[in-house]
């Protein structure tokens, strides 16, 4: 047999080929785009649900440590948290089981961020 004599076929990808293998590659990469948004967006609402706490916390342990507590209503900014102090006495009778000079307060804390976000936090401090 003569090599003449075969038809020649030439090595490759037909376009149908190509075709295909593009749309797959442009489905992946749409659901990887997507899927890598939606990640970035929680790693960012868990960010500032964190820094959140972190700042709820230190105003509470700042207030527990005061030397002083009265009733007032304070609040303030710090960085992109807004923040609500509340000191109230406790109304639910358990001033009347207490020594005379002792008092007990309620600290009510909450911190909210732009999107809605808030994180809030009560504890009681007993007062002499």
């Amino acid at each position: 047999m003569c090599a003449a004599a075969e038809p020649s076929r030439q090595a490759g990808f037909s376009l149908v080929e190509v075709l295909c293998a593009l749309a797959i590659a442009a489905a992946a990469i749409a659901v990887l785009s997507s899927a890598s948004t939606a990640a970035l967006r929680s790693a960012r609402a868990l960010d500032m649900h964190l820094g959140a706490r972190i700042v709820l916390q230190s105003i509470l342990t700042d207030e527990l440590a005061a030397a002083t507590t009265q009733p007032d209503v304070r609040e303030g900014e710090s960085g992109p948290y807004r923040w609500r102090l509340d000191i109230a006495p406790t109304r639910d009778g358990t001033d009347a089981a207490l020594p005379p000079p002792f008092r007990m307060y309620r600290l009510s804390a909450s911190v909210g961020w732009g999107g809605g976000g808030s994180v809030s936090a009560s504890v009681l401090k007993l007062v002499r």
